[in-house]
């Protein structure tokens, strides 16, 4: 590329452009012979349509995507002087992304830009595809990997229902063509999807019994066909093979489960898998019984019985036959055992994510409902992909108003926690506003100094609704009377601080009230009275200072990093929910939700 149009580094939206005009004013002594757009190493000719014609145009199908910050056009002209030879010139036009999305957008829903330089004009059309709305991140990842699809092992009772209901708080899930998925029923081919969360797929075999070898290969050839499939959203992604903890002189594995171990890197390839030892519980159980009979209660002995006991069980004779770098998990779906769950979570995340593919294992974190700081660093990981960076300078947003820019943060945050909201409250504009109308204010309730966001958000959640319960009233919290988007929401994107500011506290205020709902409703639905009880709470319990420490920061000090990046996820960081104390949290509140399905009003 020439001198004039240097290379900047690469948009992560294109434009795209559908025609160019070149106009050249009556008056001119010129003539236009040709014109060609230049993007990189690419080149585009621009010719008169007809002989009579002196303004040479270009319609481009499909429209031409530019990603780099600058284009040029060339303008190749000659100059007619009193009769005598012609004079050849080239007129030099730049294409600067950013002042094309300066433009408006037309009736159409089109956009326009024209760049004039003596009496020749340039006007450039971009498409109305690149302007009725942001792109979304996670529409982009969700188109690759719509759902995370996992085959799960394991003979009837081994406990695999109980299992995907905790990990992804579904009922009974779904055939992709609409009947119920009762226990004791397994097809490997079936896609089995649970309305209530419809970011993840199941395919349920049966164990691999001694002297039946036809379900073996039939799970073989399964595998084998979505190994081979070229899009990765029809690949297994995982495979959980679930195995109950054996009583003491009982078996741990079957012939069938053995070959398949010791074949799975042939079978599988990449795809992880992962032994799942399940009803830790029953174990524990009679532990503790052996352990009160013979009237010893030292608690760093049981703790060395219960690993002694399940390596002796489960984990020597499965390594034994698999190979010391297996990978397993022992979990039991009982209350008391919640980290379990999360630590199979996170290991099949982990997994995934080195041996499949990041949309996959962003896939998973959106799919499960179990670990909420896997919620957290999905959100921040998608946000670093496009919209939370840069923000002290964005290009994304130029042209848009800033409820586009808004909304399209809140689409990514929302599609990330993924909880099931039949009726769509989350995606509402009233729910959007009720953040928004907020924004700018600060005198909210002081929590600065050392506090623990769960424990402040659990104690105005019950200062709010015990008043309510006392007098037996309907849960009602009168945020706002009207719910009405404030004014500044339909003004055009600037690079301001008062700008930036309000978008780095939209995120954070946006993320702490995910938490909120996670505490309230993981399971859900959503409804209007949870997620105003939630906004509330997170007035009361963290506001203030989240909007304190972005009021003090903005204007940023100019650094060689992202500092508004970096703000953003210190804040996040310090205002989340610790995994280890959701449950305890949920106890503590769990008198007091009662009612809060019931929907109301805004």
């Amino acid at each position: 590329m020439s001198e004039n149009t240097p290379t900047i580094a690469a948009s992560s939206v294109p434009l795209h452009i559908s025609s160019i005009l070149i106009r050249l004013d009556d008056a001119s002594k010129k003539t236009v012979d040709f014109a060609d757009l230049k993007l990189d190493s690419q080149r585009r000719d621009i010719h008169c349509t007809s002989d009579n014609d002196k303004d040479p145009s270009v319609n481009f199908d499909p429209a031409v995507a530019v990603t780099i910050e600058r284009a040029s056009v060339s303008v190749h002209c000659q100059h007619h002087s009193l009769g005598v030879l012609t004079r050849k010139t080239i007129v030099k036009f730049s294409l600067d992304r950013q002042e094309i999305l300066s433009n408006a957008v037309g009736q159409d829903g089109e956009r326009e830009h024209r760049v004039t330089k003596g009496k020749i004009t340039v006007v450039v059309t971009i498409s109305a595809g690149d302007i009725g709305q942001l792109q979304s991140t996670t529409s982009d990842i969700l188109q690759i990997c719509p759902r995370f699809r996992l085959l799960v092992i394991g003979k009837t009772g081994v406990g695999k229902s109980s299992l995907i209901h905790q990990a992804f708080k579904i009922n009974e899930v779904v055939e992709s063509h609409g009947s119920e998925h009762f226990r004791g029923e397994a097809d490997i081919n079936t896609e089995f999807i649970a309305p209530e969360n419809e970011r993840f797929v199941l395919h349920d075999s049966q164990g691999f019994e001694a002297g039946d070898n036809s379900r073996y290969a039939i799970a073989k050839d399964f595998i084998d066909r979505r190994r081979k499939m070229p899009a990765l959203k029809d690949k297994i992604h995982a495979v959980w093979l679930c195995l109950s903890i054996p009583h003491a002189e009982g078996r741990l594995l079957e012939s069938g489960v053995k070959e398949f171990l010791e074949l799975r890197k042939e079978i599988l390839g990449n795809i992880p898998i992962i032994v799942v030892f399940t009803k830790h519980d029953v174990l524990v159980d009679a532990l503790e019984l052996e352990v009160m009979e013979s009237e010893e209660h030292d608690e760093a002995a049981f703790e060395k019985l219960k690993r002694d006991t399940l390596n002796k069980l489960c984990v020597q004779p499965l390594q034994d036959i698999a190979g010391s770098d297996v990978l397993h998990a022992t979990v039991s779906t009982n209350d008391g055992y919640e980290s379990t769950v999360r630590q199979l979570i996170d290991l099949t995340t982990t997994n995934v994510e080195k041996f499949v593919a990041s949309e996959a294992a962003l896939a998973m974190m959106i799919a499960q409902r179990v670990d909420i700081s896997l919620k957290v660093k999905a959100s921040i990981a998608i946000g670093k992909k496009r919209y939370w960076r840069g923000l002290a300078s964005s290009m994304d947003f130029a042209g848009f108003t800033m409820q586009d820019c808004l909304s399209v943060i809140h689409k990514d945050v929302i599609a990330v926690w993924n909880f099931n909201d039949p009726h769509c409250h989350l995606t509402d504009p009233k729910f959007q506003a009720l953040i928004l109308n907020d924004l700018d204010k600060d005198d909210f309730p002081n929590t600065a100094g050392s506090f623990q966001f769960g424990l402040s958000v659990v104690g105005a959640i019950i200062g709010i609704l015990t008043p309510l319960a006392v007098q037996f009233l309907p849960i009602v919290v009168p945020i706002a009377a009207g719910v009405v988007m404030t004014k500044w929401a339909y003004d055009i994107y600037q690079q301001t601080n008062t700008t930036l500011r309000r978008i780095m506290t939209y995120i954070v205020d946006l993320t702490c009230i995910m938490q909120i709902l996670f505490l309230l409703a993981s399971t859900g639905p959503i409804s209007r009275s949870i997620i105003k009880i939630a906004i509330k709470a997170y007035d009361e319990a963290g506001k203030s200072s989240v909007h304190s420490a972005i009021q003090s920061r903005v204007p940023l000090t100019r650094g060689g990093g992202d500092d508004a990046l970096d703000e953003i996820v210190r804040l996040i960081e310090s205002h989340s929910i610790r995994v280890e104390e959701v449950q305890d949290l949920r106890t503590k509140i769990g008198p007091h939700v009662v009612g809060l399905a019931l929907d109301e009003e805004w």
